[in-house]
Parts: C-alpha cells; structure tokens; sequence
C-alpha cells in the first residue's frame, strides 16, 4: 500500500456505514475490547460513544473511505500522564501496512494534542503476532507481559494478610475511589480485616503466590433490591497495568452468581475519571449502562459515576 493514500481524519458520523463493513468482523474485532457491531445504528452509537472526554479518536481512511480505527484513552488523574492507544483495520488490508502506517501517523499527533502525556502504551494478547509486529515496526518497545492469570487466585481474608493488606491500603493511590480511608497500621489493617473483610457477605483476597495483593467484593442487596448486587475491587499501584483486576473481576462473577442464585445482575459504580477502572469492567465482560450525575457522595464530594452491569446469562 503507497503510504500516501493513508490518512487519518476525525471520525464523523458519515461514517457508520463503513465502519459496520468491518467493524461487524469477529476476526477484527476479537483483539479489542468492543464488540462486534451488527446494525448501522449500533455504529452511530459507537461513533458517538468514541468521542467522549477521555479519548482521542481517528477513523484510518483510503481515498476518505474508513477502513479502520485508532484510538487513544488519555488518563486523568494520577494517569494523566499517560495514554493508551488501540486500532482495527478491515481484514482486507491487513498485511498491507496499513496498521502500521497509521500508528506511526497517530503517535506525534496524539502527544501535540495531549502535552501532558508523556508515555504511550498499548496492550496485545500474546497470541496476536501481527499485532505485535505492527507496534514494533511502528517504534513501540515491547515490554513485560501481563500477569498470567493463572498465577492470580482469590480467596477469604484471614488475619494474617494484615500486612500485605497494608501495602495496598495504606496507598491514597489504591484508596482515592474508594470508601474507606487510607490505613496507617497493622492494627488499623486487623481491624480493617476483622470487622469489614471477613464478616462481608462476599469478600476476597485477590492473591499472587497467597499474597494479598488487592480485594474484589460484591454487596447483594435486599427485599426489593434482592436481584443485584454491587462489585468493587482495588489493587495494589505495584500491579496496575497487568490485567490483575480483570482477571480477578471474571473470576469473581461468576463466583457471586453461583454463591448468590437470586441474583439476577451484577453492578459496579465507577468515578468518571478513573479511566483505568472503567476499562477493567469493560474487558471482563460488563456492559456500560449509563451516566449516573451528582451520584456518589465519597469524600467530601458529590461525583458524576458510570454505572456498569453484567447479568447472570451473561456470565455464562
């Protein structure tokens, strides 16, 4: 393919058409986090779903027709320093160069508009080679793998994970979007463990090697609330970007639906800064319902959430 007929350009909603050629590929669209579109409507939504505030979007066009998408989430926060960028082409023109043409276009773009990040990264299953070949050829380095997730285990807490649990839950990093405060002590992380981990309807340690190194739960509601209940989870900074907390949450729903028979959804409210998070549920399989305004009181702050769900048919 002559590089030159390869442009980048704002997505639109003219759009939609195309992008339904390949986006409604499952071979294009098993490596990235969105589903596989099937309508021209749900192309519309997705186009306008790509332009929220916290990504950076481009359709990778040939003669201004989309062939394909780049995409950059830019962090807020303590991640504002960073972005992370995903991409698809057509099936069509994969081996051509196309992908590789277009990331290297995107790259210089994304740090002009974006001065504050310094560092951008992008994830890719082992397996996906291609995907591999084409950030390397576009300047990327490769770095450590993810966790294997078989490593990864979640369990009860126990009094002996006191210390551990302070590594994390002594960080105002891991605590910022969470309700409770930061702990300080051992004492303060044995009572944190006997009082709101162990008598918890559904609690657990997420562990590497039996070492906490981080917590998911889910709060099943009651009377007429009995049909969902709430998820929240947490790890430690020394394990963010790993794909820890995705594999932790898929291990866990299905756990809560079966330890729970009356439920009927699983839910999790996330801050509408907090990026990281919000991709979490989205790679383990929950769907985003919505914007929750004026929501959550935390912290002196009434905050703006998302909410997400997965159903019990979901998990299956």
């Amino acid at each position: 393919m002559d590089p030159s007929r390869i442009t980048l350009r704002p997505i639109k909603p003219s759009d939609a058409h195309d992008m339904l050629s390949w986006a409604s590929d499952e071979r294009v669209m098993k490596s990235v986090r969105w589903k596989a579109l099937s309508t021209k409507e749900e192309a519309s939504i997705f186009i306008d779903e790509i332009s929220g505030p916290h990504r950076w979007g481009r359709s990778i066009c040939i003669d201004d027709r989309s062939i394909g998408l780049v995409t950059v989430y830019v962090g807020s926060g303590n991640e504002r320093c960073r972005g992370e960028m995903s991409y698809a082409i057509g099936v069509e023109h994969w081996g051509k160069g196309v992908a590789t043409v277009a990331v290297k276009m995107a790259v210089p773009k994304v740090f002009e508009a974006f001065p504050q990040i310094l560092r951008l990264q992008a994830k890719t299953t082992s397996e996906n080679k291609a995907s591999q070949r084409v950030l390397v050829k576009a300047g990327f380095t490769k770095e450590a793998r993810s966790m294997d997730p078989s490593q990864i285990t979640l369990r009860p807490f126990k009094p002996s994970d006191a210390e551990d649990l302070l590594t994390w839950a002594g960080d105002d990093r891991v605590t910022k979007y969470g309700r409770w405060k930061t702990l300080e002590t051992k004492e303060e992380a044995l009572v944190f463990i006997d009082q709101l981990c162990i008598p918890h309807p559904w609690r657990r340690s997420i562990c590497i090697d039996d070492r906490s190194v981080g917590f998911v739960s889910a709060l099943p509601g009651s009377g007429d609330e009995r049909c969902r209940a709430d998820m929240g989870y947490a790890v430690a900074v020394g394990n963010w970007g790993k794909g820890i907390a995705t594999a932790a949450v898929k291990m866990a729903v299905p756990q809560v639906f079966d330890e729970f028979p009356q439920l009927c959804r699983v839910q999790a409210f996330v801050n509408v800064e907090n990026t990281a998070s919000q991709r979490v549920l989205e790679k383990a399989g929950f769907t985003k319902d919505g914007l929750m305004r004026k929501y959550f009181y935390l912290k002196g702050e009434i905050q703006d959430v998302f909410v997400f769900s997965i159903l019990s048919h979901d998990s299956d």
